[in-house]
């Protein structure tokens, strides 16, 4: 039965990922434990360390755990994107794809939570909790080369030209996320038990910087002239931006019934007020896409963001689990989320969670899961999908969990770097792959 679902999952996954659409608006973090990520990021169900204030906070009293909780997370954040052309084939005659640039590029970010939990009036669960992690981040790195024409003998392009130099694009920052709540749980009944939590949850002030620039230090003894058109006509920019610091409310609840779990969780919407040094800057940068009509479509929407405030969505987050009590795990999970905009450009979307957890006879959890969610940047990105999978291990009172996931989406968008005269299509094919990678260790106190 776990084969077939696990064969259906994989077979149903087309997964993908927006970091340079992301670098806009930052790249929001839907798990902060590798538990949560290789179920989905379904993590106001599974979440039950202190990173539960973020998503779910009744889940800190959920069970009737007691004592200290403290776990720690790594994360390793991998993206390779490809940037081609639609070209000809002179030999089959149809239509097919050119790469010009290829990037990879890796991020590292840490977080810390705790929780306490104790027992009163021999019926209520008691919980607290605190959290620090990665909000959201602005990090994105693009380098192309740049080669020269040099003609050989028949007339033809060598295939490997002089290096003229590097168009350099980058953006850096993150915003930290700071976190406080806490939850009560009670039975019910002897198969009913409830619980109920509340948090505060603080966006810390950030700085982001951007840059863009033509890299020429590796031209030794080549002579560039004014009107060459190997480089771009994008004049070269550097630009800060300041992200106050915001806050938002986080209320949750859970109910049991016998081996059944349902959860219900409320986010409220905030707004992250943002300075910008230089906006005039990105104003003109429309005029180097000329009569690119499509580009400058694209890259004004893309501007408006930068410029703009960033809207923290209204969440409302609904999920049902299988608990397999033996294990202290789920045998099945399936989450909704609804995440609404009011003031932004951005659309409003969802996200749907779909996973399975089993352990194997030596007790080695085995986790694999599907999400799907539609795009805030509708019509330029379609829906998005992912993979995840993962384990763990626990020896005595110390437990290590892993989980990676798969993303990947190919769409369209101008030349970062556009250069005069030149001849190509509007718009260039961007294939942007991105795996995460978690690992959270935890120490249980009791």
């Amino acid at each position: 039965m776990h084969s077939r679902l696990l064969i259906i999952l994989f077979l149903f996954n087309t997964a993908s990922s927006q970091s340079y659409y992301e670098s806009a608006i930052g790249s929001s973090f839907d798990a902060y434990s590798a538990h949560s990520l290789a179920l989905s990021s379904s993590s106001q169900i599974t979440e039950r360390s202190g990173y539960s204030i973020f998503f779910n906070p009744s889940n800190l009293s959920r069970d009737n755990n007691v004592g200290f909780l403290i776990s720690q997370t790594a994360f390793i954040d991998s993206r390779f994107e490809r940037r081609g052309l639609v070209m000809k084939d002179s030999f089959g005659d149809f239509l097919t794809e050119s790469d010009y640039v290829k990037n990879s590029s890796l991020f590292n970010f840490n977080s810390i939570a705790i929780k306490f939990n104790k027992i009163i009036l021999n019926n209520f669960n008691i919980g607290l909790g605190a959290s620090f992690a990665p909000y959201k981040s602005y990090n994105f790195t693009y380098e192309e080369e740049v080669r020269g024409q040099l003609s050989s003998n028949d007339g033809q392009i060598f295939s490997r030209d002089p290096l003229l130099g590097y168009h350099v694009f980058n953006s850096k920052g993150v915003q930290y996320l700071l976190g406080m709540g806490s939850s009560v749980s009670w039975e019910m009944s002897d198969k009913i038990r409830g619980s109920f939590g509340l948090s505060y949850n603080s966006i810390l002030s950030g700085d982001i910087e951007e840059s863009a620039h033509i890299d020429t230090s590796l031209l030794i003894g080549t002579i560039i002239t004014e009107d060459s058109n190997e480089l771009s006509s994008l004049p070269a920019y550097d630009i800060d931006y300041t992200l106050n610091s915001s806050n938002f409310l986080t209320i949750g609840s859970s109910i049991i019934y016998d081996q059944y779990l349902f959860s219900f969780s409320f986010q409220n919407s905030a707004i992250v007020r943002k300075k910008v040094s230089n906006e005039s800057i990105l104003d003109s940068l429309g005029a180097s896409y000329a009569s690119n009509e499509l580009g400058i479509n694209l890259l004004t929407f893309h501007n408006s963001l930068k410029t703009s405030d960033i809207e923290i969505p209204q969440k409302i987050s609904l999920g049902f689990s299988i608990l397999d009590k033996e294990h202290d795990a789920y045998s099945f999970i399936i989450n909704y989320e609804f995440n609404k905009y009011e003031k932004s450009s951005l659309e409003s979307y969802e996200r749907f969670s779909l996973g399975i957890e089993h352990y194997t006879i030596n007790n080695i959890p085995l986790r694999f899961s599907v999400g799907y969610r539609t795009s805030e940047f509708k019509p330029y990105i379609s829906s998005i999908s992912s993979f995840s999978c993962g384990s763990g291990i626990t020896f005595k009172k110390i437990t290590f969990d892993y989980g990676v996931r798969y993303r990947h989406i190919r769409y369209s968008y101008p030349d970062l770097f556009p250069v005069d005269g030149e001849f190509r299509p509007d718009l260039d094919i961007i294939n942007d792959s991105n795996i995460l990678l978690l690992g959270t260790l935890t120490y249980n106190f009791k």
